[in-house]
């Protein structure tokens, strides 16, 4: 009980320095993301990403399907242009930079309506939990920050700043162009609608409405300027035609009918999950109020840390749904609290809206948390006393209490069982293995500046100088199939419009290799990777038994090949490469 009193007392010191706490929880922010970033090379999304920034300026017509991400690309291009010498790890350290501006907004945004202890716990649990562990810059980390800077000029708007409206229409369409479907995310154009709905006056809501939307026209001006100017327009259009095309082909991983259907199984794992939950919570309530032995809570507790634990293990829409329920009881107990409820519909929209058109929720739900977390951690915090009194068919009343003292116990576990779940899952995307063996940074590959295991860092070296060996006039490689990363380590440009080729359903991979084919470029470097880009297991990407859904479009890669006359020039364990005679 010393304890717990301690750390209560420890928490009314920090709800006295909000400053001060704001700025050691950004700098903690900037730091941690420094350090776990240090380590870890991934052949996948951040190849697909790097190559990009690397490309957009130089190359764009060779990027195409990137344009998707926009004003990612700009930011990360500059960067490239700017700070390229910092090779892998510049990302990790613009991503970290993105991260201390996404905790300064929370920090602006939740001030006025939580204590600074609760905001300082909620961050640091949205800044530790692992989630995918996608450490450097991307378009996720910045739909985050124009999502809550998007808040925060609403809230503002909401203190009767007429300005702050604009602004809020500015960066939310901006927004849109970080990442196409956060076009989805104008649903916000309808907040004035809601405090209209509390304060009666529908008048001065249409008229912050029709601030929004001016504020929207000139951000789509702006951007659809910087486009032109940088003849980048026909290649945006170009890419969101793509995209349309693409939906009505069942073998690609992007297209809008498929990506709509993966989430049956999203939806199922966050509801299974939250049930789960609450099953635990009244597993130790019943255990510890109806079994009176010595040593119970210990024993109860312990079990109950292990399914927790298990849990979180499981996969990470459980953490999702907590957060999630706690953003709508949230509302509802705030239903009639004007901004905060309008808070609380914030945070849904950031938890369900965002992550439409992901390849799942996995892969962005972490950083949706910003909002909901501290939400989250304030319903824990609130005391609890309640009976529940059930009567059966025999008239046996059964009684179930929760008070300060079982809430209290709960909070220890969930607290233990998620510190814990950190400490053994701070692992690199798309890199497996203990961190303790990452300890090796390639020699040649230059832009591989942060450290991985020395397997993987052989493979780069050995990958990068035999593929630098075999470049052939014009640049162009094509990877076929899960080694985006290629492209940016040795600097040579996608030859189907995206560095990941697979990317294309099959009707459009065709298409691509038709028109590049028929086009004035020259053709290209063709590698073939014989690795899993996770684990680097030994794997065939032209084996139909083994890659069913890449067999069409390996024959047509085959075709391709035999109609052009490429022969095989290098192969060893890791990659195959081939070319045409010059």
């Amino acid at each position: 009980m010393k304890i717990l009193q301690n750390i209560s007392d420890r928490m009314n010191i920090l709800d006295r320095h909000p400053r001060r706490c704001m700025w050691s929880v950004t700098a903690f922010a900037v730091i941690y993301y420094l350090l776990v970033s240090l380590q870890g090379i991934d052949f996948a999304d951040e190849g697909f990403s790097l190559t990009f920034y690397q490309n957009i300026y130089t190359h764009p017509a060779d990027v195409e399907y990137l344009f998707l991400y926009y004003l990612t690309g700009l930011i990360g291009g500059a960067w490239e242009l700017l700070m390229g010498w910092l090779g892998t790890y510049g990302y990790r350290i613009l991503f970290a930079l993105t991260s201390g501006g996404i905790v300064l907004t929370t920090f602006a945004i939740l001030k006025p309506y939580f204590r600074t202890s609760t905001i300082v716990i909620g961050t640091l649990a949205s800044i530790l939990w692992p989630g995918l562990c996608l450490y450097y810059f991307n378009h996720d980390c910045l739909t985050i920050l124009l999502f809550l800077l998007t808040i925060y000029a609403m809230m503002q708007g909401l203190q009767e700043k007429k300005a702050a409206w604009y602004v809020m229409g500015f960066i939310l369409i901006i927004n849109s162009f970080t990442r196409l479907p956060n076009i989805a995310l104008c649903l916000l154009i309808l907040v004035p609608l809601i405090e209209a709905n509390q304060s009666g006056n529908y008048y001065k809501a249409g008229q912050n409405i029709m601030r929004i939307v001016a504020g929207m026209i000139i951000g789509s001006l702006l951007m659809l300027l910087i486009m032109y100017l940088l003849r980048h327009l026909d290649l945006w259009l170009s890419s969101v035609v793509s995209l349309l095309v693409m939906s009505g082909d069942s073998s690609d991983t992007h297209g809008i009918k498929n990506l709509i259907g993966s989430y049956s199984y999203t939806y199922k794992a966050i509801f299974t999950s939250t049930l789960y939950g609450v099953l635990v919570c009244f597993t130790y309530i019943i255990a510890t109020e109806h079994i009176k032995i010595k040593g119970n809570k210990l024993i109860v507790g312990i079990i109950c840390i292990a399914l927790f634990y298990m849990l979180l293990e499981r996969n990470i829409y459980a953490m999702w749904g907590a957060v999630t329920s706690a953003a709508i009881i949230y509302a509802f107990i705030n239903r009639k609290d004007g901004n905060n409820l309008i808070l609380a519909l914030s945070a849904l929209v950031a938890l369900i809206v965002i992550p439409l058109g992901g390849d799942s929720y996995a892969n962005i739900c972490n950083s949706c948390m910003w909002l909901g977390m501290p939400m989250l951690i304030d319903l824990i915090r609130r005391p609890i006393k309640c009976n529940i009194n059930i009567d059966d068919y025999h008239n046996c009343n059964y009684r179930f209490t929760i008070d300060n003292t079982v809430s209290r116990d709960i909070h220890i576990i969930t607290a233990t069982a998620f510190i814990l779940y950190v400490a053994t899952h701070s692992v690199c995307y798309f890199d497996n293995g203990s961190r303790m063996l990452k300890t090796h940074r390639p020699q040649i590959a230059t832009v591989a500046t942060t450290y991985t295991s020395q397997e993987r860092a052989r493979l780069i070296d050995q990958i990068t100088t035999v593929t630098l060996k075999h470049r052939m006039p014009g640049n162009y490689l094509l990877v076929f199939d899960n080694a985006p990363m290629l492209h940016y380590l040795t600097g040579m440009q996608p030859y189907l419009g995206s560095p990941w080729s697979t990317f294309w359903g099959t009707e459009m991979f065709k298409q691509q290799l038709f028109n590049a084919e028929h086009s004035s470029r020259q053709l290209p470097l063709i590698a073939i990777p014989r690795f899993f880009y996770q684990d680097l297991s030994k794997t065939d990407y032209l084996n139909a038994i083994e890659h069913p859904e890449l067999h069409k479009k390996a024959l047509l890669l085959v075709d391709f090949i035999e109609r052009n006359g490429y022969y095989e020039v290098y192969r060893d364990e890791y990659i195959i490469l081939l070319k045409v005679p010059q």
